[in-house]
């Protein structure tokens, strides 16, 4: 009788013992094939997102440090305290984006307070009333004039790349209608849907923005306009994947509603209208020279390399400039696949150690069980590499039976895995994704707090399917190969009297 004759013998006769190594190997080879699965579908998603977050970093001044404050006084007016320390200016963004890695700029917070005649979405001053008898003492009066200027200022935001503005670029905003703006525009905007709809504007239609003289200084005349009107093209609409609660302490320009974004040209158009001011002259030349700029990256994991050339270089000059990291939407995001990651790994460590330890000691058990079996083998002449050969073909075919049920179900398994992984990491349905909070210049920022809905294909690849078949005939095959050179040195005689 052959080998493979006896294999099957000793299996059928032993069906509880073959049937506790399938359930063993079963379990492995589930476990390997659904880990790497979901490790798989989790990384191709987290290089999803490093490519469409473009995380970053942030160069700015350090506008608090008291060292470069300068107290200015006028004729007219109290006093004011401005920074007047180094800035960001064009030539050192031509040069950190020379390095390798850095695909593009984004001017953050660069605004013009502008006033227009459209209808806001209301805030603090459209309830209020004028004060009849306005207190001289006041520095601000509330007149009617004033309340007219404030009811219909707005924040006018520089966009030189609208895909690349980091509030677009999150997903916070996204154009319903029309286009972004593009680096080679000219007198274009983009503004909310909610501020078109309430106007009755569309994609082509035109605004127009003007500087007031209220807007940078206590007057008696705060609507006596600066320079000349701008009049820009509506290029595109936008809507926020958010709710910004309303309160009435809310300003006007704080509702991101009420934000406009418009090409450089414009803005710079805007700014020249405060050089008939002699308070903000400075202001108005200084094109090349910004508070804040964000630098876009290719691979988050190539940000602390990239700032640290930055700090290495000679010809870049950081005096009262940071660096800071701009990766939280990425973090956001990525936040939930990491978990599953973990989760993953954590299934693989069970197959491949855990198992793997199990499933040696029980085929070194029933190795030790065998050596009646094998001292008669041997005295009936069998070469030791057929005893052997025998047990291997035991092993490896309730192996590949294992491995056949396995493959049949771990598509299922897998996706059942995804999908509970998708409910456990998916954002409370009360939670916002992004949230507005107006800093201390009044200036609404929007930032990620939670992840998108979390996205796994659940798939099992080939070269998973590769690795369960390696790794459990390998481990399985080792196991008995190992368990058999223990007993392959005693005598025969000695292992007929083993029980």
């Amino acid at each position: 009788m052959d080998i493979k004759k006896r294999a099957g013998l000793y299996l059928i006769r032993k069906k509880g013992r073959a049937s506790l190594l399938f359930c063993l190997l079963f379990l492995m080879s589930i476990s390997i094939l659904t880990g790497f699965s979901l490790k798989e579908s989790t990384e191709r998603e987290l290089d999803r997102l490093r490519l469409s977050m473009a995380s970053g970093f942030i160069m700015k001044a350090d506008m608090d440090n008291e060292l470069y404050k300068e107290v200015i006084t006028y004729e007219k007016g109290p006093s004011s305290t401005v920074y007047a320390g180094p800035m960001v200016t064009d030539e050192m963004i031509e040069k950190v984006l020379s390095l390798d890695g850095v695909e593009d700029y984004s001017v953050i917070d660069e605004i013009h307070i502008a006033w227009t005649n459209l209808t806001l979405r209301p805030g603090l001053h459209s309830d209020m009333e004028p004060d009849p008898n306005p207190n001289p003492n006041d520095l601000i009066p509330r007149t009617e004039e004033r309340l007219e200027l404030d009811r219909h200022s707005i924040d006018i935001y520089v966009c030189r790349n609208g895909e690349s503005h980091k509030n677009f670029r999150t997903g916070a905003l996204a154009i319903t209608e029309g286009r972004n703006l593009e680096t080679e525009d000219h007198f274009k905007a983009v503004i909310s849907d909610w501020l078109a709809e309430k106007n009755r504007l569309s994609v082509g239609d035109t605004i127009t923005l003007e500087t007031k003289e209220g807007h940078y200084d206590i007057t008696e005349k705060p609507l006596k306009r600066l320079g000349e009107p701008v009049t820009v093209e509506i290029a595109g609409l936008f809507h926020p994947n958010f709710s910004q609660p309303s309160s009435d302490m809310t300003l006007e320009e704080c509702y991101v509603e009420n934000i406009i974004y418009v090409d450089e040209e414009t803005f710079f158009k805007l700014q020249d209208n405060l050089k008939e001011h002699a308070r903000y002259q400075d202001i108005a030349e200084s094109y090349d020279e910004h508070h804040e700029v964000e630098f876009l990256v290719k691979d988050p994991a190539q940000i602390d390399s990239i700032m640290q050339q930055i700090r290495d270089r000679d010809d870049i000059d950081l005096e009262n400039i940071e660096l800071e990291t701009d990766s939280s939407a990425y973090e956001a995001s990525a936040g939930p696949y990491r978990g599953i990651r973990i989760f993953s790994m954590a299934l693989l460590a069970l197959g491949l150690c855990g198992m793997g330890v199990i499933l040696y000691l029980l085929i070194h058990l029933w190795m030790q069980g065998r050596r009646h079996e094998v001292g008669i083998y041997r005295s009936v002449g069998m070469k030791k590499r057929e005893i052997l050969g025998q047990m291997l073909i035991e092993c490896f075919a309730v192996s590949f039976a294992a491995l056949a049920l396995a493959f049949l179900l771990a598509g299922p398994a897998a996706a059942g895995c995804a999908d509970a992984a998708k409910r456990l990491a998916a954002p409370k349905e009360k939670q916002e994704t992004y949230i507005v909070k107006v800093d201390k210049y009044l200036l609404p920022q929007i930032k990620k707090t939670s992840s998108d809905e979390v996205l796994l294909d659940g798939s099992v690849s080939v070269s998973a399917m590769g690795f369960a078949v390696l790794f459990v005939c390998g481990i399985s095959g080792a196991s008995v190969i190992v368990s058999f050179s223990k007993i392959n040195s005693v005598e025969p005689k000695n292992l007929l009297q083993a029980m």
